[in-house]
């Protein structure tokens, strides 16, 4: 797995109407699929796996550097730690905290984990060992030492694709399957 870290995209990096004409086109679809097809859908830093509503993310952060090279597969949990200004501020859904007992991927993985076993936030919080929340800042140096949890409360925006998601994973109780080591890490 790759290292997750709370990061996020630098304005002028957000996509314009241009880009967003791209991603409706046959070319992007191509190449989305492609990287989906390179990764079997499953998220490059929690391991979770769908074939629906999976990101197809720019490394580097450039949604106008579309080399293979430069596209990984990246849930939607994960998408909001990676681009924690939009989990935050924006979709309003993403709390911080300056202590946990795991790292940012093992909390993803858990909290995918945990949550499709319906635990409530709190429980999971507490599991994670999750203490001292914090303020959002644009600054990648002070976010690197932070710790992000997606919450279970409603987006501020309920058409968001995240939003989309979840619907999708209740109906459908695309649930990650752990393996025996993973399932004692979540039982402590």
């Amino acid at each position: 797995m790759k290292r997750l870290y709370l990061s996020f995209a630098p304005p002028k990096k957000w996509r314009n109407g241009r880009q967003k004409k791209w991603l409706e086109g046959t070319a992007w679809k191509r190449l989305r699929q492609k990287t989906m097809d390179r990764h079997d859908y499953a998220c490059v830093y929690c391991g979770y796996r769908s074939e629906k509503y999976q990101i197809a993310d720019h490394i580097d952060g450039d949604p106008e550097n579309n080399a293979d090279s430069n596209l990984q597969v990246v849930c939607q949990m994960c998408n909001l730690i990676k681009h924690s200004g939009q989990g935050c501020v924006i979709v309003g859904i993403v709390d911080l905290y300056k202590k946990s007992r795991f790292s940012q991927n093992e909390i993803m993985r858990l909290t995918h984990e945990m949550r499709g076993r319906g635990a409530s936030d709190a429980r999971i919080i507490r599991h994670l060992g999750l203490e001292e929340k914090a303020r959002f800042r644009q600054d990648r140096g002070y976010l690197k030492g932070l710790y992000g949890f997606v919450t279970s409360k409603p987006s501020f925006d309920e058409n968001d694709m995240y939003s989309k998601w979840l619907g999708y994973r209740k109906s459908h109780n695309s649930e990650p399957k752990l393996d025996e080591h993973q399932t004692r890490l979540t039982e402590r």
